[in-house]
């Protein structure tokens, strides 16, 4: 144990004296966390503009009491405006509205959509569904939209997205261990150290752990950024420091097997990257908790990485 502790020490003072290796472990993390929590700062509180437009011309009652319903009952996430029906299409094209529907004067609801704005479509035929299912009931009711608490807190994508990036340098970092120890190899270090009383166990075990301690302190720091300039909200911060020891043990287990079936240190790289990005497609680091394929979202629990991040959002 106080060989694998000498080694620790020496490789992570080592590891403070390269750039490259705080540019991996801690400067890449918390530099796609600031672009993320910056692109996505808006998307958690979004809002949707939809245009309402009476294609009856004021003769059709059921087509008056839908749009007066809808102007009635917009929101702070989905607001409603009257558009002319003869500029409906105009309105979206030129971005007065994200989206709209038109009511005939059998009360059959039309959507109006750009197709460069999919979440508008989605929102706006949405409500469409509803009108249209109403109609079909035919028992006079109207669509209302009312906000319902369903308790916990709103995801919080600069949080999770947060996480997925430290994750995904995470795998380039922990590769880091296999690398020195087969640098080590090729210049004879290696020799020289087992020549005396440190064995090999205690030079694996003490170069994981330093570099593991390197990737924790890159996560904690973008939990820490994000949390203070972005506002996110990870949870419990007891569990948050829990999870991130966990997830570089994990990571750090995964590229040290891989690292263990390279002959040299370019090997070592490029079977990390292989590995890397294929298990962040497959644990979801690109996607959000939701939007991948069904396909894809059977497979993120088998894989280290797309179970943190269920995790990661199930403390958030």
């Amino acid at each position: 144990m106080t060989a694998a502790i000498t080694v620790a020490a020496t490789e992570l003072r080592r590891r403070l004296r390269s750039r490259s290796a705080l540019v991996t472990a801690v400067g890449a993390p918390l530099a796609l966390a600031v672009v993320f929590g910056a692109l996505l700062g808006g998307s958690e509180s979004a809002s949707f503009v939809i245009g309402v437009a009476d294609e009856s011309d004021g003769s059709s009652p059921v087509a008056i009491g839908i749009v007066d319903g809808l102007l009635d009952g917009s929101g702070e996430q989905v607001r409603f405006v009257g558009v002319d029906a003869d500029r409906v299409e105009s309105a979206v094209d030129d971005g007065d509205v994200d989206a709209a529907l038109t009511i005939g004067a059998d009360g059959r609801p039309t959507v109006i959509a750009s197709p460069a704005r999919t979440i508008s479509e989605q929102v706006a035929t949405g409500v469409a569904d509803a009108i249209a299912a109403d109609a079909a009931i035919g028992d006079g009711t109207t669509t209302t939209l009312t906000d319902v608490p369903l308790g916990g807190r709103d995801l919080s994508a600069s949080a999770y997205f947060g996480a997925s990036m430290a994750i995904l340098l995470l795998f380039f970092a922990m590769s880091m261990a296999a690398e020195s120890i087969l640098e080590d190899a090729e210049t004879n270090l290696l020799d020289r150290v087992l020549a005396g009383p440190t064995g090999i166990r205690s030079v694996l075990v003490g170069k994981v752990v330093a570099i593991s301690v390197l990737g924790i302190i890159g996560f904690l720091t973008v939990w820490i950024v994000t949390t203070v300039a972005f506002g996110a909200t990870w949870g419990s911060p007891a569990i948050v420091v829990v999870l991130i020891v966990a997830t570089v043990a994990a990571l750090a287990g995964v590229a040290t097997f891989v690292g263990g079936f390279a002959r040299t240190p370019q090997q070592a790289t490029t079977a990390a990257a292989v590995v890397t990005f294929g298990l962040s497609l497959l644990g979801g680091n690109f996607t959000g908790p939701a939007d991948a394929p069904a396909a894809l979202r059977a497979i993120r629990p088998f894989t280290p990485n797309g179970r943190a991040l269920e995790a990661f959002t199930e403390v958030s």
